[in-house]
């Protein structure tokens, strides 16, 4: 006979069941704890700042986040926009310790990734290296946690889950809710399941109608930027000046859009189709996906191609391109003129796609209107391969006291060119190299 009312056993299962759930968040929260309190003894603060401007950044300081990854290499991670495009000083903190001067190592110029070097005896005994997340990426849903520095509140923590992946900014990032905030920049995303940094918090989406939509660059990506520095390898991806057409059809193949601006080795042509490289198992869904898997590659790398309704093999011949640590300009009469991609050129001199990247108010190039962003066709009916080469032309209109023509194509706000072309003739009463 049974003894228990059935009010009685139902009561007892739904205590049961509820005492097994509470069980499990409150296990789930002192994970998640020990994650956050883990990433104290990892996280930096970072200051920075530069006399200098380009598209990339205007001169003044910023601060930002990052994290320890390498202690005997006294290496730490953070985004390129916290490490600076341009020679900075930069001075970082652990927690309860001083600041001291850093260096930037490395700041790619593809993926807003940077790697710091502190001077030696600076990291402190307590400090740790983050465990990265080199292999998958955490499913959707998965508990994750921004940690940093938001508006200047240090070392504090904010919660949210894995949204998905974005290709918002061509190569793919990961997404969360956790919300992230000026501060937060170049800080680890972590999983708060497993305590591994899965991600650098590089963005949010400000938009008044985004509701808490923030990006973060895969550690997986970083992971390899990582490898190839400690076994002294180019780490950047190659030099590259090929466009390529979206194909909606097939997403797995790129067809390129045209033939390149100028020499960047790939060996493409209009309308070739790439469909692999050769030895690689790697899948691209964009030509970002496709110039991640080429990165570390120089020398002899043979592509399958189709052409012209043929599938065929050709023999790229690639060039490490040149990271934003080299990154120079030159300065003519209050304008700075540089290349607008590093990714299309692999050494300083190389002026690729040049561009005016900033313009000095006041200054005889403000003047002339000189625009900033500008793309520049031809000087004095030349187009310009090498800065040595628009120095020289400078240089000697000045002796001569006469203007550059120059031909200067207007972009857009979003940094696109325009069909709009301006004739500009400006008088040169100032040459140097900028940085000096």
């Amino acid at each position: 006979m049974n003894i228990f009312p059935k009010c009685l056993v139902h009561g007892l299962v739904a205590a049961i069941v509820g005492s097994f759930a509470g069980l499990q968040t409150a296990s789930a929260d002192s994970v998640a704890e020990r994650a956050f309190a883990d990433a104290t003894h990892y996280t930096v603060r970072i200051s920075a700042s530069t006399d200098y401007s380009f598209l990339e950044s205007d001169k003044g300081g910023w601060d930002g986040a990052g994290f320890l990854v390498d202690r005997e290499r006294r290496w730490v991670l953070t985004n390129a926009h916290v490490a600076g495009y341009v020679s900075a000083k930069i001075l970082v903190a652990f927690k309860g310790h001083a600041r001291v001067p850093a260096t930037a190592k490395f700041v790619d110029n593809f993926v807003d990734v940077a790697i710091l070097e502190l001077p030696p005896g600076s990291i402190p005994q307590e400090a740790r290296e983050a465990r990265l997340a080199c292999g998958s990426t955490p499913a959707v849903g998965s508990d994750l946690g921004a940690f940093g520095h938001p508006l200047g509140y240090p070392f504090t923590a904010t919660r949210g889950i894995m949204a998905g992946i974005s290709h918002a900014k061509g190569y793919p990032q990961l997404q969360t809710d956790a919300p992230i905030s000026p501060g937060n920049s170049g800080g680890p995303l972590i999983d708060l399941a497993s305590g591994d940094v899965v991600g650098i918090n590089t963005a949010s989406l400000g938009e008044r109608r985004a509701q808490n939509m923030n990006f973060a660059v895969i550690a997986r990506d970083a992971c390899q930027i990582l490898q190839l520095l400690r076994e002294d390898k180019p780490a950047t991806i190659p030099k590259i000046a090929t466009t390529f057409a979206v194909d909606e059809e097939n997403v797995e193949t790129l067809t390129v859009a045209a033939d390149p601006q100028f020499e960047d080795g790939l060996g493409l042509r209009a309308g070739d189709t790439v469909q692999s490289i050769v030895g690689s198992d790697a899948k691209f869904e964009s030509a970002a996906e496709f110039v991640l898997a080429l990165r570390g590659r120089s020398g002899k790398t043979p592509l399958t191609v189709e052409r012209a309704g043929k599938v065929t093999t050709i023999e790229a011949r690639l060039t490490p391109s040149l990271q934003f640590v080299g990154r120079r300009g030159l300065l003519l009469s209050g304008a700075v003129f540089a290349p607008q991609f590093l990714y299309e050129v692999s050494n300083p001199d190389e002026a690729g796609r040049l561009v005016v990247h900033q313009v000095e108010p006041g200054s005889t190039a403000d003047l002339h209107e000189l625009h900033f962003g500008s793309q520049v066709m031809t000087v004095d009916g030349q187009r310009i391969q090498t800065l040595s080469q628009l120095e020289a032309i400078a240089r000697r209109a000045m002796a001569a006291k006469r203007d550059l023509r120059l031909i200067l194509r207007t972009v857009d706000s979003d940094g696109a060119p325009t069909e709009t072309y301006w004739v500009r003739d400006l008088p040169i009463d100032e040459v140097d190299w900028y940085p000096k």
